[in-house]
């Protein structure tokens, strides 16, 4: 708990580097927090309600610190978090004015949603305390409860837990979860934001369904089998018993993660070959694009533009449908940059972040 009367809670934006599509199966990602942020900056006031001001999207509300929320409008991020948290015993015992402000692309695949709900419960825990020991683990679990339990949405924990965590992290997503720390550096990262807003729930939905819908198929013939024990080889016998409608969900499924775990493999290594984790993320893009079909043509142009302009390997950046790719071309930034410009879309480099913050 502090005592200051104003504190700023800053949190960054994330890249799915492999795994895009993975985490709500339990299947590995491979993410990285980046140099791109949300920042809420709050001052007490003599009031007993929070007075949230978002000049970025023009937007005003006013809530309560003593509302229960025993039901959340759709999204409401604020009241779920505040929710969550005090079952931890975080409980508001005053107001405060607040200032919300991000440089996030949003609706972009960067995580801009997950970036407000991890920097908002950490402001509170910063504000009111808890009745359990506080760190990354614990915001990064109550901004995933808050954010998709409470509101019954299909996404996984990569987003809370990269943002909550920071640096290049490998997160095996079953059970209780383990975090692997990869790396905190990764030379010449630039993230390009098509400006085509993605339907994140839409197509989380659709794909989730899927890929469940094959996964139980394939348990009838076969008790016990496990997507994560599926490899490409033993795919192929698979595939016959599934209708052609979802055959291709599965194989996407399987294929991404032997991706990822080529790359997880590279990325262990003292010297991380950069060629090699492009052309992966290269693989990676086009199972996205071609068996899970969540690109548009403008980010099939990004990625065509950005390959030619010397980028070692580029895919799209969270769930699909437009939104940002990211992209790895070092000493080839500028050339990158300019290119997305050429094609009406921004570019711009970014840096592996350490993870949310009070700053």
């Amino acid at each position: 708990m502090t005592k200051s009367s104003k504190v700023i809670s800053q949190a960054p934006g994330r890249v799915c580097l492999f795994g895009e599509h993975q985490d709500y199966l339990e299947l590995p990602v491979i993410a990285a927090a980046i140099s791109k942020y949300l920042w809420i900056t709050a001052e007490k006031n003599n009031a007993e309600f929070f007075r949230i001001h978002m000049p970025d999207i023009c937007q005003s509300r006013e809530i309560w610190i003593h509302e229960p929320f025993h039901a959340l409008q759709k999204r409401d991020y604020f009241g779920s978090m505040l929710r969550v948290l005090k079952r931890y015993g975080c409980i508001p015992s005053c107001g405060y004015d607040i200032e919300i402000r991000g440089e996030i692309p949003i609706s972009a695949g960067a995580s801009s949603s997950s970036a407000l709900t991890v920097a908002w419960g950490q402001l509170l825990l910063k504000l009111f305390g808890a009745d359990v020991p506080i760190d990354s683990d614990l915001l990064a679990r109550a901004a995933f409860t808050a954010e998709v339990i409470e509101h019954g949405e299909p996404g996984g924990l990569m987003d809370q837990f990269t943002i909550s965590k920071g640096n290049v992290i490998h997160i095996q997503t079953y059970g209780n979860y383990k975090i692997e720390f990869l790396t905190k550096e990764l030379d010449g990262l630039i993230v390009g934001d098509s400006k085509v807003e993605k339907k994140t729930l839409q197509v989380l939905a659709g794909t989730k369904e899927k890929v469940f819908g094959a996964m139980e198929i394939l348990k009838r013939k076969n008790p016990g089998i496990q997507l994560s024990h599926i490899t490409p080889e033993s795919m192929m016998q698979y595939l016959k018993e599934l209708p052609d409608t979802i055959s291709g969900y599965f194989k996407a499924a399987v294929l991404n993660h032997f991706f990822t775990k080529q790359a997880l493999f590279e990325f262990r290594k003292k010297k991380i070959n950069l060629a090699k984790i492009g052309k992966l993320m290269n693989q990676h893009h086009e199972i996205l694009r071609d068996l899970l079909k969540i690109t548009v043509p403008k980010i099939d142009k990004m990625i065509e533009v950005v390959l030619s302009n010397g980028a070692l390997g580029a895919k799209i950046n969270g769930s699909g449908g437009g939104g940002t790719i990211v992209v790895l071309a070092p000493g080839k930034e500028d050339h990158v940059i300019e290119a997305l410009r050429d094609v009406g879309a921004a570019g711009f480099s970014v840096k592996v972040d350490p993870g949310a913050r009070i700053v």
